[in-house]
């Protein structure tokens, strides 16, 4: 076996979460982590880098990437509603474009449904803090009224792609359902802003022919960074270890889930 060598795109809270573990307690080398302006590694010095940078970042830096033939774990997953780079990304003939589940379940299961043919609902509605939702493009009254909110208000409800480009830090999962189901054209996203959720809440629905999927996963909101689940960092790391042991590189140990 050989050493993974991974690289960190996007230096925020998860990624700086990540790197620290993967120093402590994995046998991968990491490379750098990588900001908005510096250079990216050549492929001859890294085998994956782990993107939680941005959808803007995604757009101007993953096609190069992978071109590059360096494999890539997307977490900004909400850049692929964007359907000419999603097909850009996924049409790549070198690297790898590894779509990480972050802060939901449930989508190995969306995945066996399509595979039996195609999903006749599919949907999702996410409940989060109000303050944790606001957006550069709200009005300032909005903004307001999120910050000392004591009712819940629905912020969006229609198609999930539109969803995931509205709210890129808080909808990624949104995108990843419809990316799981192969739903672009129909599948919906909720957006709830909702003083009580101390915790953040995702429900998912799909229904095929052979059976359906419901799944709620609630989950602690960063400390660092309230828009994100403190988990997603843990799933980054999951997708790190699975991509570790199937390429045969030294690892964790443990199964890898597919």
């Amino acid at each position: 076996m050989t050493e993974l060598r991974v690289g960190f795109l996007g230096d925020g809270h998860i990624n700086s979460v990540l790197r620290a573990v993967v120093h402590d307690s994995r046998p991968y080398r990491v490379v750098g982590s990588f900001g908005r302006h510096s250079a990216l590694p050549d492929a001859a010095d890294v085998d994956v880098i782990v993107e939680a940078a941005t959808q803007q970042a995604v757009r101007e830096r993953v096609p190069g990437l992978l071109d590059a033939g360096v494999d890539v774990i997307l977490l900004s997953v909400g850049a692929l509603a964007d359907a000419a780079l999603r097909d850009r990304l996924l049409g790549s003939a070198a690297g790898r474009l590894i779509v990480c589940t972050g802060a939901i379940g449930g989508l190995d299961q969306v995945r066996a449904l399509h595979a039996a043919g195609p999903l006749r609902e599919v949907s999702i509605e996410s409940r989060k803090l109000p303050a944790s939702l606001i957006q550069p493009w709200m009005p300032d009254a909005l903004k307001a009224d999120l910050r000392t909110r004591t009712a819940e208000l629905v912020l969006a409800d229609g198609p999930a792609g539109d969803v995931a480009q509205r709210f890129p830090a808080s909808a990624n999962v949104a995108a990843s359902l419809a990316l799981a189901a192969d739903a672009w054209d129909f599948a919906t996203a909720r957006i709830v802003a909702d003083p009580d959720a101390v915790q953040t809440r995702h429900e998912i629905r799909a229904v095929g022919a052979l059976g359906e999927v419901r799944a709620v996963v609630t989950n602690t909101p960063s400390a660092d960074r309230p828009r994100s689940s403190a988990v997603v960092a843990w799933a980054a790391l999951r997708a790190l270890d699975d991509y570790a042991r199937l390429r045969g590189f030294d690892s964790a140990g443990g199964a890898a889930f597919l």
